[in-house]
């Protein structure tokens, strides 16, 4: 059984394996998987595993040098028998992003939605019992003035206040002739 070997492919396109340390080319990869080789290319600075699209452009450029040979049949079978494993690996992730934004949406409408009736309940609630405390401080301020308005006895003190300013005026009308008097 031979050891998973390691292939990083940097920015500028090249293939280096870091089991045999040197740079290598597609060809000697496609010769590698020949040999029977497990390996695994990943791109060095996103670490992401590019196995599959390397293979493919493999396939692809052997394809264009004439080496797969001219059946067609075999590219045929190879599509057919493939062609599944080669849609889920497109398809699957795909379906599970979309699930995954859909559920995400779903739950961001659903807890908007429940915090629009939550808002909206407190909302009602906040005016109902202000309403109540309002109509409750109105028959307070009602009732006070009631009870002061009763108090004051306004025609009798409407009364005694003429009764004082003709007093007033008499006091003033005598100081008025005394001053004249002596003058």
């Amino acid at each position: 059984m031979s050891s998973l070997r390691l292939i990083k492919r940097y920015a500028n396109r090249k293939l280096y394996d870091t089991t045999a340390s040197r740079y290598i080319k597609l060809d000697e990869i496609a010769d590698m998987i020949d040999a029977g080789e497990e390996l695994r290319i990943i791109d060095n600075e996103s670490k992401e595993d590019i196995t599959r699209v390397t293979l493919a452009q493999i396939l692809v450029d052997q394809e264009r040098k004439g080496r797969l040979g001219d059946s067609v049949a075999s590219l045929k079978k190879l599509i057919s028998n493939k062609g599944e494993k080669i849609q889920k690996a497109f398809t699957e992730p795909v379906n599970t992003i979309r699930v995954s934004v859909e559920e995400s949406v779903n739950k961001l409408i659903k807890t908007g939605e429940e915090r629009a009736t939550e808002t909206r309940e407190q909302f009602y609630s906040w005016v109902e019992q202000n309403t109540l405390a309002i109509e409750e401080l109105q028959k307070k301020l009602d009732e006070r003035a009631r009870i002061a308005v009763g108090r004051m006895d306004l025609p009798a003190q409407l009364e005694e206040l003429t009764l004082r300013v003709e007093r007033l005026e008499a006091e003033l009308a005598q100081y008025r002739s005394k001053e004249k008097s002596q003058d």
